[in-house]
């Protein structure tokens, strides 16, 4: 039987439980943050080479961050971060489940000037229900305030489904933090230190503020999704398409592997069918 590598106390399973979100300090060593940190920069650098625009010229979507996913699939050197059997194992406590799946990564990288990132719940935009699901928010360096630290609304994923928040075109009125539901509470700002992981549950209502300060704010996320978590609506979506996935049926393929209980080696991503549009789906060309 697989044992933890890290095994959380009672009170961090509890907090998380009781306010969707936690921070697990010390998580990662210096040296491992700095092997991954350097990995993801050049994935990164090499998906957005060619986008010279500036900030002003980018949608107000792309304003909040720079945003690259599933770089599991296609950098060998971060896939031991997006693969981490001691993230993972957190995880499953986290969630109080025996399995979890990789849902998805993603880089979020927030340039200088960037603006604040639209308060929304992660779970209401994928077809899933509310399968427990959870996100690790990994920074590689030190996030204050001016950096864009992130924010959460404590209890709000104990609230259910809220309405979808259209962040990538920010078109609709609806203010989440305004949704009755929430009685008014309002975000809690986190700061953390390089090295400590974020975690929040995917009913959480969070945001993140605006990059005030001179440097990149750069973080990483790894998505993870109970094993036994099922696909409950049609709407496309790449990992569950990709893999043939019909509504009612269950997680599985190698888009999507078992990362607890640990494997014996790292996942081998699938092959790559072809670029998709839209927030959801990208995949590098």
């Amino acid at each position: 039987m697989n044992e933890f590598p890290l095994t959380l106390d009672d009170a961090i399973v509890n907090s998380f439980r009781d306010d969707g979100f936690v921070v697990t300090p010390g998580v990662l060593s210096g040296s491992d943050l700095d092997r991954y940190a350097a990995a993801v920069d050049i994935e990164v650098a090499n998906r957005t080479a060619d986008d010279d625009r500036e900030l002003s010229e980018k949608t107000t979507y792309e304003q909040s961050f720079i945003q690259c996913m599933r770089l599991w699939e296609t950098s060998a050197e971060v896939r031991p971060l997006s693969c981490h059997a001691g993230l993972a194992g957190i995880a499953a406590q986290l969630l109080g489940v025996a399995s979890v799946r990789l849902w998805q990564d993603q880089a979020l990288y927030k340039e200088p000037s960037g603006r604040e990132t639209t308060a929304h719940q992660d779970e209401t935009f994928w077809p899933i229900g509310e399968e427990p699901l959870v996100s690790a928010w990994i920074p590689f360096d030190d996030v204050r305030l001016e950096h864009g630290a992130m924010a959460y609304v404590a209890g709000s994923h104990k609230v259910g489904s809220l309405r979808v928040v259209d962040i990538t075109h920010g078109s609709e009125p609806y203010d989440i933090l305004q949704d009755p539901a929430l009685e008014g509470r309002e975000p809690q700002f986190v700061e953390v230190d390089a090295g400590s992981v974020i975690w929040h549950h995917g009913m959480t209502v969070h945001q993140a503020a605006a990059n005030t300060s001179q440097q990149t704010r750069r973080a990483f996320t790894v998505v993870y999704i109970s094993s036994a978590a099922r696909r409950v609506k049609e709407w496309p979506t790449y990992p569950l398409d990709r893999e043939g996935i019909k509504v009612g049926e269950t997680m599985r393929g190698d888009g999507m592997p078992v990362l607890w209980p640990a494997p014996k080696q790292l996942p081998v991503p699938p092959e790559l069918i072809g670029e998709k549009t839209g927030p959801q789906y990208k995949v590098p060309k």
